[in-house]
């Protein structure tokens, strides 16, 4: 048997979309038998640390902060698109300084790609580095000349605004949950590994197992699955890059 199990870069995957992997995955290993496929004690590691995960996605879903959140990304996502449009427009610009100083801030752009797919937390941490490179003297000066700090400002603005919120569902759940999703997401995707490796053992030591083999199988179809999701959802990564 030659077959190994296709990786997937699990941090990724949006929470939802992390959660409903590991739901396929769970169901795959029942269908065939945690026993049956030699990692029984792995699974039931897996699935208590999973349903910690469950447990804080659950709360998250249900704070009446989470909606504010969703459209307070779409609102900063806004004001992002806004802003590399703006200097997109000054890239073709007939005055040849302002030409200059749109391709200055664009190589910011290129460097950071579209940051609204990323994941919540690390959108923040992006626009946040790509503000303090904004501050720099050499591009500080090319936002002046192109009088661009107003949307500076106000990306800065709507960052906050949103982390702020961010915080504050955490203050709110905090006290009703004690597995925070990004460190039960960790965890799950620590036994999920282990699992991987165990059976990929088994492969080496050239198990003959018909079982083993349709596992294999299925869960490659599970991980590409979502790998076309991962596909569709940061397909637009380069569009900055490429337009």
């Amino acid at each position: 048997m030659d077959q190994i199990i296709r990786r997937i870069t699990l941090s990724r995957l949006k929470n939802q979309t992390h959660v409903q992997f590991n739901e396929s995955i769970s169901s795959l290993i029942e269908k065939i038998s945690p026993k049956i496929l030699d990692i029984e004690i792995l699974y039931e590691f897996y699935c208590q640390v999973f349903n910690n995960e469950l447990e804080a996605l659950d709360i998250i879903l249900k704070s009446e902060l989470t909606p504010q959140i969703f459209e307070q990304d779409k609102t900063r996502d806004s004001v992002f698109r806004g802003f590399s449009d703006t200097v997109k427009g000054f890239r073709n610009h007939f005055n040849p300084e302002y030409r200059d100083a749109a391709n200055k801030l664009w190589s910011v752009f290129l460097h950071y790609g579209n940051i609204t797919i990323k994941p919540l937390d690390a959108e923040t941490a992006a626009i946040n580095d790509m503000l303090r490179e904004f501050k720099q003297t050499k591009f500080a000066e090319a936002i002046d000349k192109l009088q661009l700090n107003s949307w500076v400002e106000k990306l800065e603005e709507e960052n906050k605004k949103f982390h702020q919120l961010m915080m504050n569902r955490y203050q709110e759940t905090v006290g009703i949950t004690a597995y925070r999703m990004k460190t039960a997401r960790l965890e799950t995707d620590k036994y999920y590994r282990a699992m991987l490796a165990q059976l990929e053992n088994q492969v080496l030591m050239k198990k003959d197992n018909q079982q083993l083999k349709e596992c294999i199988s299925e869960w490659n179809a599970i991980v590409k699955r979502f790998k076309d999701i991962l596909a569709q959802e940061f397909g637009r990564k380069n569009k900055i890059s490429n337009d």
